[in-house]
């Protein structure tokens, strides 16, 4: 391809030569941006593509004798394509795009020419086309040729030899001697008269006739011995000849099946895009782990004001009283917060540490106990008087009656 001809605007290009442009700036862009993944080469040869492209449509619009502003039908679908190949849009939307600009160049390329005489070089016509290309196929005369010298030299001088032969008879010559010449010049005019015919049915053969069809001037010549034989070129060549003979309907079935498969990947694509969104949002509800229902929080309020709480096999003592932000009071695994925190000390002496100590939002104030220490803990309540815990004193007065009415917590009571 005359890469001069991508930068002109005045010729005209025909579709095959467009769509191969349209094809080639749609395919590089996914190439680069595969290569250079969100860099500014994408950008530039998106520019690039553009003013290729967009020049292309131009003459091809110009070809069918369409108005030029009909190039951003093809051309706004590129942009775009460039664009999410930069910003690396999901695949279902860069598919679409491509295709949309495709489709659109597609339609362009359906024009009918509006002169169908042109003779397009490689699929371009215009200034910048070079004639040499086309007169390189014409033949060369070549003359006949007689035992090796040209027919026209040999006539030619056979033509002059009487004349010379005439002059140089001496004026003495005899009767007979005139009759010999007079022979010989009749054979020489004879064999003249032979030979132009011969002479023009040649040049007539040799001459390249300017009326030829395309197809004619565009066959290959099969070699039919080297055909019946299976030669593959050969019958290449023979296949190729019957398609250019029928290339009308060719072209036809070709556009026709570009337009389903064009029609195909759209919806295709589109299936694709909106059967992805599905499935990412089953995959995303596959891969969230199962949450086991959370268990109800068993309390019970004891009547010093008090609850004690039994969550997931953790015991808890809840009460009312502190203010202010939800924050962490005291932490066993690190001994920091409130010292006072530190230790649950019932009357009897006994004492136990919690695992934590934390103020929520509703102003409550929650102790939080190793399961390992339940059933000392809760036994200590229904049978002790008193506990203390971050400052609080507590009473436990009639606390094993309200015990006993939860089942959670009397089965920690021992049964006598």
């Amino acid at each position: 391809m005359q890469l001069n001809t991508l930068w002109c605007y005045q010729g005209r290009d025909n579709a095959y030569r467009f769509m191969a442009i349209t094809l080639a700036s749609f395919g590089i862009l996914p190439l680069v941006s595969l290569i250079f993944p969100q860099s500014v080469l994408i950008l530039f040869v998106t520019l690039l593509s553009c003013v290729v492209m967009g020049l292309s449509t131009a003459r091809r619009l110009i070809d069918a004798a369409k108005p030029v502003y009909w190039v951003l039908m093809p051309l706004l679908p590129h942009v775009l394509f460039g664009l999410s190949c930069y910003w690396f849009w999901p695949l279902g939307v860069i598919t679409g795009i491509g295709l949309l600009g495709v489709a659109c160049s597609t339609f362009i390329s359906f024009f009918p020419a509006k002169d169908t005489q042109v003779k397009y070089v490689e699929g371009y016509f215009g200034a910048k086309a070079q004639p040499q290309a086309i007169l390189g196929r014409a033949r060369k005369r070549h003359e006949p040729q007689v035992f090796g010298q040209n027919v026209n030299d040999t006539a030619k001088s056979a033509s002059q030899q009487p004349s010379i032969a005439v002059d140089s008879v001496p004026s003495e010559v005899n009767v007979s001697a005139f009759n010999d010449l007079e022979g010989h010049n009749k054979g020489i005019r004879a064999e003249s008269l032979i030979s132009e015919p011969f002479i023009t049915a040649n040049d007539e053969t040799n001459e390249p006739s300017l009326a030829k069809s395309w197809q004619a001037s565009h066959r290959f010549d099969v070699d039919h011995d080297a055909l019946d034989t299976g030669s593959v070129t050969e019958l290449v060549k023979s296949w190729l000849n019957r398609a250019k003979e029928h290339h009308v309907p060719l072209l036809w079935a070709a556009k026709i099946a570009g337009v389903l498969l064009i029609s195909g990947l759209i919806v295709w694509g589109l299936v694709s895009l909106t059967g992805g969104e599905s499935d990412t949002d089953e995959n995303v509800t596959a891969s969230q782990p199962q949450v086991e229902p959370q268990v109800d929080r068993i309390s019970a309020k004891l009547p010093d004001g008090f609850w004690i709480v039994m969550q997931n096999d953790i015991f808890i003592l809840r009460w009312l009283g502190d203010t202010g932000e939800a924050q962490n009071i005291w932490r066993l695994d690190t001994a920091k917060g409130d010292k006072a925190c530190s230790e649950l000390v019932f009357n009897d002496g006994s004492q136990y540490r919690p695992i934590t100590v934390d103020l929520l939002n509703d102003e409550a104030t929650e102790a939080r106990f190793s399961p390992l220490d339940n059933k000392s803990i809760i036994n200590h309540i229904a049978m002790r008087g008193s506990f203390k815990l971050c400052g609080y004193d507590f009473s436990l007065k009639g606390s094993q009656a309200t015990l006993m009415q939860h089942q959670v917590f009397a089965d920690y009571l021992p049964t006598n």
